[in-house]
């Protein structure tokens, strides 16, 4: 088929069908519009968007066939889209998507993407240029090659839990092509289904050797470490796939709980980097995040590196837009290691409302415990010990107060109590030396 006979193809396929656009800048929509009315589709049938949420909805009501996205979009990515796209309307097998990338790094994720994304095209770009790479992309799409018709045969089968038959007929796929990444990833899901998990890797390796981020055969890996709970070797995988691939909040937080499941701390700074150029942040990825560099922090401190802790622990109180768990957590941590001072500046970041409340009173008495004179220490203490605003480090200071003022059999009260409540904490407390002025 020629170009001219793929043009005419093309022409009725925009007459006929909703079309899609989404990208930030309004200029790019308004030229990329222009360019498909252009070519035959009506205005009336083009979606402009720019937030990926209405993306959404424009998919979900009107199905579109094709699909032009900027590779950031805001409230996502387009690769993301185009994978939502593909849950939404597993069936839809002839829409067409096409990333709009601007530079080399985004093409290759494109590339690496295959079935999730059908062709790009880099920025900037001609009109003829972008004409003959949509006309491409779409007549592709619409007449598929041998290896692809011959790829989703294999697939049938292989849903259908024929998988030797499946196997064969990705067998004859690999052979078609000069790079079978995709059928090397189905071979090994039908070998994965048959609980061949060896196999499969071995599979799924075979399509990096030749596309070395290939996002299927990447997740096929990370989906069998995962499972034989070779956690070191998933993070690997999926700490490759978040330095390539847009960052989500679902993939943020998997690779955030194999960081600190394997101990990677050092790499929280660049996990804390992704999210905080997410342009959505869900309350989940926000816990996982501020629990990664909490830990991230007290690993500096276990380091004897105090200054990078106080870094650390100053960006979670911006990020932690108030949660006061990890205040709570961070001032417990700074008072611990007698950093009164940064204690105190966190109480800045609480909301003091019915819920924390108390948590605030009771990370106040510890972070401006070191300005207080014994007796206040005894007094403040003792309010949140009666008021059931029970902790063990404000409970420490209630007792070692009460033995350096000489109350030494109420000290003895409160430290039976304390290890009955904290037996752990307290097994090893030391009572200090009683003062030589005190009888």
């Amino acid at each position: 088929m020629n170009f001219e006979e793929k043009k005419k193809l093309f022409k009725d396929f925009l007459s006929s069908n909703n079309l899609l656009i989404v990208d930030k800048s309004s200029a790019s929509r308004r030229r990329l519009t222009k360019t498909l009315v252009d070519m035959g589709a009506s205005r009336n049938c083009i979606d402009s968007v720019a937030h990926y949420e209405e993306a959404l909805a424009v998919i979900k009501e009107k199905v579109p066939q094709l699909i032009l996205s900027d590779y950031s979009i805001n409230g996502g990515s387009g690769f993301d889209l185009f994978s939502e796209n593909k849950k939404l309307h597993p069936d839809n097998k002839k829409s067409t998507s096409i990333l709009i990338t601007s530079n080399i790094s985004q093409s290759a994720v494109a590339k690496a993407a295959e079935e999730d994304v059908d062709s790009f095209i880099i920025k900037p770009y001609t009109v003829k240029s972008l004409e003959k790479s949509l006309v491409n992309a779409v007549i592709a799409k619409l007449f598929p090659s041998e290896y692809v018709q011959t790829i989703e045969e294999g697939k049938i089968l292989m849903f259908d839990q024929k998988y030797e038959e499946a196997l064969e007929i990705f067998e004859k796929a690999i052979a078609m092509d000069k790079k079978p990444s995709l059928a090397h990833f189905y071979h090994g899901q039908c070998k994965y289904f048959m609980e061949l998990r060896d196999e499969a890797q071995t599979d799924y390796s075979k399509g990096l050797e030749i596309n070395n981020i290939h996002f299927k055969c990447q997740i096929g890996l990370y989906e069998i470490y995962k499972k034989e709970k070779k956690y070191k070797e998933a993070y690997e995988v999926v700490r490759n796939i978040s330095k390539y691939f847009p960052a989500n909040p679902d993939r943020l937080i998997e690779v955030v709980k194999l960081c600190i499941k394997t101990e990677n701390y050092l790499d929280m700074e660049d996990y804390y980097n992704i999210f905080i150029d997410l342009e959505e942040r869900t309350n989940e990825v926000l816990n996982h995040i501020c629990a990664g560099m909490y830990v991230y922090g007290k690993y500096k401190r276990v380091q004897g590196d105090d200054d990078a802790m106080k870094d650390i622990f100053n960006k979670i109180g911006i990020s932690c837009a108030g949660m006061t768990k990890f205040l709570k957590a961070m001032v417990v941590t700074f008072v611990e290691n007698n950093i009164f001072k940064d204690a105190q500046k966190l109480l800045i970041r609480f909301r003091v409302d019915s819920d924390s409340k108390s948590d605030y009173e009771l990370c106040q008495f510890l972070a401006e415990s070191s300005d207080m004179n014994n007796k206040e220490k005894i007094s403040k203490a003792l309010d949140l010990f009666n008021r059931d605003n029970k902790h063990p480090l404000a409970t420490k200071i209630l007792i070692t107060s009460l033995f350096k003022e000489g109350s030494e059999k109420k000290a003895e009260e409160y430290l039976e109590e304390a290890l009955h409540l904290w037996p752990e904490i307290f097994e090893k407390y030391k009572k200090p030396k009683k003062p030589e002025n005190v009888a």
